[in-house]
């Protein structure tokens, strides 16, 4: 065998890869392709003679299944459904990029993936009930394999025991003639291998380091969620104190765990005094519910505190606007805490008004929290 090769240089070049990549994957050959990371060797895992060839080139023991590689993150559920807040929060951050994931999964879990996959499929990509998945962060391999006409499987493209290549010469100096074709898209940008990291339960493990340590994984498996309001002594800290709240209960732990579980709640005003202290109201509604917010202290909110957070909710449509204005145009994380509209201002009001207005914080919440953590 010869091993093709396109080398891509131009738009049209990546259009007849793309385009020769699929035919030959879908007639049961194998595709050398680049990543970010190290170039790898890709085969359909629903023919059977491309995954005999993947083994015999690897050497790969039967039980041993390849890592499922997907060109979108909308691809994921299909595999993996029903995902922590967590982890839905660091395949956000840390896809497309330099990071496998290696996903343990629940016996519920196992039954809802068996619902859309065939038995075949199941065998060819799960062991121990677990899978590892890749979405890399090249526009050739991702258009690849979004193009593929089946799922796509694809350890490094060298002999088992050789260094993995970071270059298509690399990847002929051992490959060459056994394997059909060779998207060639230059050296791979970090000329190093993607971290693997399993995922289980609310932990993680680092099973090979990568490109991504551990301190960037742990900052990555986080969830920063920022309320806003105007003067951030009122409706904003009552929805920051009742969010805790719920997370905690959904949890089993106590607000005070919530930063080691890696969740952090915060709030901020658009016009806020920074250190202003809670309304006496807002205090009295929600300690009457359960959640003791007289500590808080106000702070104004700034673009830092927006970059950091994961989701960020208003009180009402101008704080929207405001929030808006200090992100890129086109950030989406920012919406109304509700979906009928905003939430009145109590401020200057009597207890009863604030009472109604903690009311309808709570009960938007609750639906805010079950889409986050439920879905």
């Amino acid at each position: 065998m010869k091993t093709e090769i396109i080398k891509i240089t131009s738009p049209k070049d990546l259009d007849l890869a793309v385009s020769r990549g699929c035919a030959v994957l879908d007639a049961g050959g194998l595709v050398g392709f680049p990543t970010e990371t190290v170039y790898g060797l890709a085969g359909r895992t629903d023919i059977t003679a491309a995954m005999e060839k993947l083994e015999k080139i690897k050497q790969r023991p039967v039980n041993k299944p390849f890592t499922l590689h997907i060109g979108d993150k909308q691809q994921l559920d299909k595999y993996v459904p029903g995902l922590s807040l967590l982890d839905k929060t660091l395949l956000k951050k840390a896809w497309p990029g330099p990071m496998t994931a290696v996903f343990d999964l629940d016996q519920h879990q196992i039954e809802q993936i068996k619902q859309n996959i065939s038995a075949e499929q199941f065998e060819a990509l799960y062991h121990n009930d677990s899978i590892g998945i890749r979405l890399p962060d090249n526009e050739s391999a991702r258009q690849l394999l979004n193009a593929a006409g089946g799922p796509v499987v694809a350890p490094s493209a060298n002999l088992t025991g050789q260094a993995p290549p970071t270059c298509a010469d690399d990847v002929l100096e051992q490959l060459d003639g056994k394997f059909d074709l060779l998207i060639d898209d230059g050296p791979t940008r970090f000329a190093k291998t993607s971290t693997v990291v399993k995922i289980s339960s609310e932990k993680f493990e680092i099973l090979r380091p990568g490109v991504l340590d551990q301190d960037t994984i742990g900052r990555m498996r986080s969830v920063c969620i920022l309320f806003v309001c105007t003067g951030n002594t009122c409706r904003s800290p009552m929805a920051e104190g009742f969010c805790k709240k719920m997370i905690s209960e959904k949890l089993g732990c106590s607000v005070d765990d919530l930063a080691e579980k890696g969740y952090k709640v915060i709030s901020a005003g658009v016009m806020a005094c920074d250190g202003a202290p809670v309304t006496f109201e807002s205090a009295q509604t929600c300690r009457k519910m359960g959640v003791d917010i007289s500590g808080h202290k106000a702070q104004f909110l700034t673009p830092k505190l927006l970059r950091q957070a994961d989701y960020v909710f208003a009180m009402a449509t101008g704080h929207v606007r405001s929030a808006v204005n200090m992100l890129p145009k086109e950030d989406q994380r920012v919406r109304l805490l509700s979906k009928n509209g905003d939430i009145a201002d109590p401020i200057g009001m009597d207890q009863e008004v604030y009472r109604q207005c903690g009311l309808r914080i709570y009960a938007e919440m609750k639906i805010r929290i079950r889409e986050l953590m439920d879905s």
